[in-house]
């Protein structure tokens, strides 16, 4: 079996960055480092946060005087009252989502109707609406773009459209198509990540070489979902895995070209074993 490995696979810069502000907290800060949710969308990462003393908790009231890291996706927080807890707050908050943040208080400063392209319960979104005091609608899909229901919210409206930073800017246009024919006006500013906007095209380049796609990466990372959903719609199949342990159970039937891609969230730790592993069992893939 021939194997083609994404060149841009495991952490993208942003993920990089939250994990050394943690590891770096982990080594420096006062104890107990604690983290409001999960670092980012990887449970092979918590999982090396929590070997390294990382304390994880999922509201304000547990926090305890030490050190609190906010994850990548951005929070919005009293930081006066958590302050006032003794803590010494790490923002690991990604650029792009602030830029995605500051945009959509922009566009709902100058009077428009702001509009979300991104996954309603995903914690970057809710943290973008925030920004616009909570009026932002959010669309996920085409389908509920079409949605009479929602058409009245914005008919006659000018409207401006940000994105979730981990979309698919295919599926983006679809919508973006659909809102320009029911609005008075639309500006859309594109907040989708340079970096998952990469990986994207060159999973699209793979598809024409590869039968088939190993995708890795965390069921929970709406980037890694997208690139499953990319390959589905390519009608081509893809195994997606999140650890080594997952890819010694799979069978790669009638296969002779995979395709390797991850999420920005997949550690280079587990990239590279994923890869070691592959190369030294290409005979046993050959099905």
């Amino acid at each position: 079996m021939r194997i083609i490995f994404a060149k841009n696979i495991g952490f993208c810069s942003g993920v990089k960055r939250a994990v050394a502000i943690a590891e770096k907290s982990l080594k420096k800060d006062s104890r107990p480092v604690q983290f409001l949710g999960s670092l980012v969308h990887n449970e092979e990462v918590i999982k090396n946060l929590k070997k390294k003393g990382g304390i994880f908790i999922s509201t304000l009231e547990e926090i305890k005087p030490g050190t609190l890291i906010l994850r990548a996706h951005g929070e919005i927080l009293d930081l006066q009252k958590v302050r006032a807890k003794k803590v010494l707050i790490r923002d690991t908050t990604c650029p792009l989502v602030k830029r995605a943040q500051r945009t959509a208080n922009f566009l709902f400063e100058q009077g428009y109707q702001v509009i979300i392209i991104g996954d309603k319960k995903h914690p970057e979104t809710k943290g973008i609406k925030r920004y616009t005091k909570n009026r932002a609608l959010v669309i996920e899909n085409e389908n509920q773009a079409k949605d009479p229901r929602f058409l009245k919210k914005v008919r006659d409206k000018k409207i401006g459209v940000v994105a979730q930073t981990t979309q698919n800017l295919d599926e983006a246009n679809r919508i973006l198509k659909i809102l320009r024919n029911k609005s008075k006006g639309l500006k859309w500013i594109n907040t989708i990540c340079p970096e998952v906007l990469i990986r994207q095209k060159e999973l699209s380049q793979i598809l024409k070489k590869a039968e088939g796609i190993l995708v890795v990466g965390s069921r929970s990372s709406a980037n890694t979902k997208r690139l499953a959903e990319i390959v589905k719609r390519a009608k081509k199949p893809a195994w997606w895995i999140n650890a080594l342990e997952n890819l010694k159970k799979q069978k790669f039937i009638n296969i002779s070209t995979l395709g390797v891609v991850s999420g920005t969230s997949t550690p280079d730790w587990e990239i590279k074993r994923i890869r070691t592993w592959l190369r030294q069992n290409l005979d046993s893939l050959r099905y």
